[in-house]
C-alpha cells in the first residue's frame, strides 16, 4: 500500500510493533510530546550560542524523527545540524587554549565523514545555516504533527 502521507512514513513503526495500532499510537503520542522539548533545546542553544547543546538535541531528535519515517530530516538536516554545531564548537574552543583536548576530540569525531560532506559543512559553517536547518526542522515537524494527529484519530 502506498504511503498516504507527505511528511511521515509509518512503515518502521508498523514493522517493530507487528502492526499493533495501539503501540503505534502510543509511540506517535510520545513523539508529539517530544517536539516542544526539541524546539526549546534548539531555541535555548541558539540564544546562548551553546553549540554543544544544539549538537546534543539534534542527535537526540534524529532518531525520533527517523522512527516516524522522516528520513531526510533525520539523515540529512539533523545530521548536518549536529555536525555544524560541532564545527562551531571547535572554532570556539580553538580560541581558548585550555580546552584544546575537547576540540581535538570533536575534530576526531568528524574525520570519518566523506570529503563531500566535509566540504559542505565547511562551506555552510555559520549561525545562519544552523538557524535555517532549525527553521526547516520546526516547519517539517509542524506538518508531520498534523499528519500524526490523523493517525491518532483513526
Amino acid at each position: 500500500m502506498p504511503n498516504p502521507y507527505t511528511h511521515i512514513n509509518l512503515n518502521y513503526l508498523e514493522s517493530i510493533t507487528d502492526g499493533s495500532q495501539e503501540l503505534i499510537k502510543e509511540l506517535v503520542s510520545i513523539f508529539i510530546e517530544q517536539i516542544p522539548e526539541f524546539r526549546d533545546g534548539f531555541d535555548e542553544g541558539l540564544a546562548q550560542k551553546d553549540w554543544s547543546k544544539i549538537a546534543a538535541v539534534a542527535h537526540k531528535a534524529k532518531s525520533s524523527v527517523m522512527s516516524m519515517g522522516m528520513d531526510d530530516l533525520g539523515n540529512t538536516d539533523l545530521k548536518n545540524l549536529e555536525l555544524l554545531a560541532k564545527l562551531l564548537k571547535i572554532d570556539e574552543l580553538s580560541q581558548c587554549e585550555n580546552n584544546s583536548e575537547e576540540a581535538l576530540q570533536l575534530q576526531k569525531s568528524l574525520e570519518s565523514y566523506s570529503s563531500d560532506r566535509k566540504d559542505w559543512l565547511n562551506a555552510n559553517k555559520s549561525e545562519g545555516s544552523i538557524e535555517a536547518i532549525i527553521t526547516r526542522f520546526n516547519q517539517t515537524c509542524e506538518a508531520a504533527i498534523s499528519e500524526l494527529q490523523d493517525v491518532l484519530e483513526n
